[in-house]
């Protein structure tokens, strides 16, 4: 098929432009069409895209969370370990921070 538009000769010679607007229409008609098939993969491909994605962030903060929650579990039991290898010492440090948190917080007010 041409990308050009030939005119129709009537009988007489003139051109028709009937014919030009029935085509124009068709081939306006086939450039929609093709245009919203583009837009439907594009929306279709964007969205797994997105769905991918999502995926593999959900699986990283998972594993991340995974991550921290065994790394808080080792420090409680070496924290535990320690307050039981030294209670005395325990207490002091813990008392000492307490006063100085009530320190602070006298200053504030």
């Amino acid at each position: 098929m041409s990308d050009t538009l030939t005119p129709i000769h009537n009988n007489d010679g003139a051109g028709t432009t009937t014919h030009h607007v029935e085509e124009l229409r068709r081939k306006y008609t086939v450039a929609k069409s093709a245009v919203a098939d583009l837009a439907g993969e594009v929306g279709k491909t964007a969205k797994d895209q997105v769905g991918d994605l999502k995926s593999h962030a959900s699986d990283w903060v998972h594993d991340k969370a995974d991550l921290l929650k065994e790394q808080a579990s080792d420090s409680q039991a070496a924290m535990i370990t320690v307050v039981r290898r030294n209670p005395v010492k325990a207490v002091a440090i813990a008392a000492a921070v307490g006063l100085l948190v009530g320190l602070l917080i006298r200053r504030r007010d």
